[in-house]
């Protein structure tokens, strides 16, 4: 790593010595992609459980480490991606020391660690970009290459039961993408959030449903769930004569956009738009971003101060929600508010 005065880092030409903490399902992929990318050198993979970090080290010829310290100052970029309360300890420990940073969504589990690790990295002047990955997918360039003021946003992110990223609601754990992309596309402050959900099968609230107005006037209605029988991933938008419909999960864009009078030439002032989504890897996308930002000292698309704000709505979303719960548990009508 090229260290400078005041642990400031220069552009990097030569090769980029990589490791990944955190060697669960996340970690794992990050593990392979840096393996993968011939800008980079997997030289790690640290995990507490040391069977996994064996197993993942192995698969991909790197070493296996228990303790994240012991690869402090061997390395000069690293993937945090261990459950959510450990990222900000982590992740301090290793901006301090001068390394950059690729941190899991979300970026820490409270704004105020999140705007702390921010404000760490630019003093360390390392890199810090957050792992929102739908923000490196072929089909959220093409909405954010497409829209003009949006208007309204409507997205629904839902899923079957399953027993990782549970010790985090649904908000933290699948809603937190859609807000990090709304927020994205609608290029505006959240001002207002009105919010309802519950714990269904964990102690987690693990669906809910938010209405975001944008300081712009901007809605969007956002749905999620880790209770539901099928995995869908989709997102409406509304701008003025413009119509958007993406499937997120199958990259698939189409729409219609209003081209003249209908009132005069009917349907043929109405223009269907499809958009061929390229397949890609979005998390090959969003590590070779993350090479490429410390290579060339660029600025992260989605940067600490991105994933703090998407933290600040999550954070407004769930303040909404346990208002929501503590208002009907204590009405009248409620059998529980009787019980005591």
């Amino acid at each position: 790593m090229v260290v400078g005065g005041e642990g400031r880092q220069e552009a990097m030409t030569e090769e980029i010595r990589t490791a990944v903490v955190g060697a669960g399902y996340f970690g794992r992929f990050h593990a392979n992609h840096y393996a993968k990318n011939p800008r980079a050198r997997l030289v790690a993979v640290v995990d507490t459980d040391e069977a996994r970090a064996k197993a993942v080290a192995e698969e991909f010829g790197a070493e296996a480490a228990f303790d994240f310290h012991d690869i402090i100052g061997r390395v000069d970029a690293v993937s945090v991606a261990p459950p959510t309360p450990l990222h900000y300890d982590i992740s301090r420990a290793l901006i301090e020391a001068g390394a950059h940073v690729l941190i899991e969504k979300p970026l820490t589990d409270s704004y105020d660690t999140a705007l702390a690790l921010t404000k760490l990295a630019e003093q360390r002047q390392v890199v810090l970009q957050v792992g929102h990955i739908e923000r490196y997918s072929s089909a959220y360039r093409t909405l954010a290459n497409t829209l003009e003021e949006p208007l309204y946003f409507e997205s629904y992110r839902i899923a079957p039961w399953r027993n990782r990223g549970v010790e985090v609601d649904v908000v933290l754990d699948l809603m937190i993408h859609d807000i990090d992309m709304i927020i994205g596309l609608a290029n505006s402050r959240v001002e207002s959030v009105d919010a309802v959900g519950t714990p269904v099968l964990g102690k987690n609230v693990d669906i809910a449903n938010a209405r975001l107005t944008f300081e712009s006037g901007c809605v969007a209605n956002v749905t999620a769930s880790r209770v539901s029988y099928k995995i869908e991933r989709r997102m409406r938008v509304f701008a003025r004569n413009h119509y958007l419909n993406c499937d997120l999960g199958e990259g698939k864009v189409f729409g219609y956009r209003l081209r003249g009078d209908p009132m005069t030439e009917g349907l043929a002032a109405i223009a269907t738009e499809t958009f061929e989504i390229p397949k890609q890897d979005s998390l090959a996308n969003e590590i070779d971003a993350f090479l490429d930002c410390i290579a060339s000292g660029g600025k992260p698309l989605v940067d600490g101060y991105a994933g703090a704000e998407a933290l600040r709505v999550a954070s407004m979303i769930n303040d909404s929600i346990e208002s929501h719960l503590a208002k009907v548990q204590a009405s009248p009508g409620n059998p529980a508010s009787k019980a005591g």
